[in-house]
């Protein structure tokens, strides 16, 4: 039960955090900047902690990686994966695994646009 609450505060905090950035962010019609700058914050601070502090409790990775980076930016997971199988000597698997969230990612988009305009 202390795993689930952990979760969930750290996720409250992440997605406050997002909210935040868009907050401030310019509501340009063009380009969301502010979702380029949460993925690339979120990939960059999941990555640092994950490789710098390695020896990290359960509790402290499920707040901090499924909570607070999970809340601000699911691309964080994706952008973790890729550096944990291309620094472990996978990098066929990483390019293959950015591939295929971002190809699943924008076919999801196309499907639930599809299936909003049927039903």
């Amino acid at each position: 039960m202390l795993f689930i609450a952990l979760v969930a505060l750290g996720g409250a905090i992440g997605a406050v955090l997002r909210y935040g950035i868009t907050l401030v962010s310019s509501q340009d019609k063009g380009i969301a900047w502010e979702i380029i700058l949460v993925n690339l914050i979120g990939s960059f601070l999941i990555c640092f902690v994950f490789f710098k502090f390695a020896d990290l409790s359960e509790a402290t990775r499920l707040f901090l990686f499924v909570g607070i980076f999970g809340g601000f930016t699911t691309m964080s997971a994706v952008s973790l994966n890729f550096m944990e199988l291309f620094t472990g000597d996978q990098a066929w698997y990483a390019f293959l695994a950015v591939l295929l969230n971002v190809s699943a990612c924008v076919g999801g988009g196309f499907l639930g646009k599809a299936v909003a305009s049927i039903i």
